[in-house]
């Protein structure tokens, strides 16, 4: 059963994500920084959710859009959702340098865990680097399958356990109060999904990355 965190900290958090003067992109893990890490996730991404370029995706989380934009490269309809606006100002300003005519991402500010869409919007729901941030994963993972068609797919990578010390940028207070701050067992993760409603749940392994997917019926 997930615990609800004693104290609030979501508006930490928020205003942590929200510094413009952090420059995630800097952060090796937070990016793609080579050839074979981008093929690595163009292969996760159609293998995952297939070709139809029809397809539209929500990258929840999406930060300064990596994610987001490759999905868009690859020709899907892709809405890339974060609550740190200055996060997604710099998204912005990487879509306009980086994607095509005719490619484009719809950059909107969403609380993971309380979205605004209505339900069944959307084919697919993703996230990367995301559960860990989050106080309450089981209630966000409800929301995703809400907002995701019947037939559609939720999937999001797990964190390594013991990945993150003590500090690591909220400090050990908010910390202690995120149920995946210092990783996650992919089982707690699967139960969470199976909870939320979602049906034929399972892990997936790619290279060093473990992601959970499971099916909106």
């Amino acid at each position: 059963m997930q615990v609800k965190p004693q104290i609030e900290v979501k508006p930490q958090i928020r205003e942590w994500w929200n510094t413009a003067e952090h420059d995630y992109d800097a952060i090796e893990a937070h990016g793609v920084h080579s050839e074979e890490e981008r093929e690595l996730w163009t292969e996760v991404i159609t293998q995952l959710l297939g070709t139809d370029q029809k397809l539209k995706v929500l990258d929840m989380g999406t930060g300064t859009g990596f994610l987001a934009l490759l999905l868009a490269e690859l020709g899907y309809d892709v809405t890339g959702a974060d609550w740190a606006r200055s996060k997604l100002e710099k998204a912005k300003e990487k879509a306009r340098e980086k994607l095509e005519a005719g490619n484009s991402v719809n950059f909107v500010v969403e609380d993971a865990e309380n979205l605004s869409f209505e339900a069944g919007q959307f084919d697919a729901v993703v996230s990367r680097h995301l559960i860990w941030t989050l106080a309450n994963p089981g209630s966000a993972f409800k929301e995703w399958a809400r907002v995701t068609k019947p037939g559609g797919k939720v999937l999001t990578d797990i964190p390594v356990k013991h990945s993150h010390h003590g500090n690591h940028h909220f400090g050990e207070e908010i910390g202690r109060e995120l149920p995946f701050y210092n990783g996650a067992d992919p089982d707690e993760v699967i139960n969470m999904f199976e909870a939320a409603g979602l049906v034929n749940v399972s892990v997936r392994v790619f290279n060093k990355t473990t992601l959970v997917e499971g099916n909106k019926v």
